[in-house]
């Protein structure tokens, strides 16, 4: 008969690993919002070399300088435009020193909470409501503008509006009567046009 030698006692100690913290929308908004050199905002949206703002933004320009969260500088050229929803699409020759925001997929519903940051120059989180969307004279051939409850200020225009999973919903455009963000239906249209 064979003896078995002593027994292994073998002790599993438990390592605990810190989860890791999901980023709050907060911290991806303004990591992703951008400062223009026109005085407007924009966002770091879909792919890290793709920028999104308002068209009156950027006028006529064929590039802008934009300015990252990190205060890195580049320079972003114009790529797609869409007059009617007042919206730009610039892109970057090196990606952005930035998480890019996605763009939502789903049209959003009245009463949705939405979040704002605003121009970065200044802190300016806010919760807003979509309140309704509908047609606003400012902007008068988009028939799907989001109204809102946001309290913007000059140089918001081209800033990310968010839903609660931190996906751009609108761009704030402002408007003369109106507090109203263009749509993320017509922004994937135009970053699909870049991504050929």
């Amino acid at each position: 008969m064979r003896r078995l030698g002593p027994a292994l006692l073998v002790v599993v100690a438990a390592v605990t690993v810190p989860a890791v913290e999901p980023r709050t929308v907060r911290s991806l908004v303004e990591d992703a919002t951008v400062r223009l050199a026109s005085g407007c905002s924009g966002a770091v949206a879909e792919r890290p070399n793709v920028i999104v703002t308002a068209l009156h933004c950027v006028n006529d320009r064929t590039s802008v300088d934009v300015r990252f969260a990190s205060g890195t500088q580049r320079t972003a050229r114009v790529a797609v435009t869409d007059a009617a929803a007042d919206q730009a699409v610039l892109l970057l020759d090196e990606p952005a020193p930035a998480t890019p925001l996605r763009i939502a997929t789903r049209r959003q519903i009245p009463g949705t909470v939405l979040y704002y940051y605003g121009h970065p120059d200044r802190v300016a989180f806010q919760t807003a409501r979509l309140d309704r969307i509908g047609q606003c004279p400012s902007l008068p051939a988009l028939q799907n503008a989001l109204f809102t409850s946001i309290a913007g200020k000059p140089g918001d225009s081209g800033a990310p509006l968010v839903n609660g999973e931190g996906a751009i919903v609108g761009l704030v455009h402002g408007g003369a009567a109106c507090r109203i963000a263009t749509p993320a239906s017509t922004l994937l249209a135009l970053v699909a046009r870049v991504a050929r």
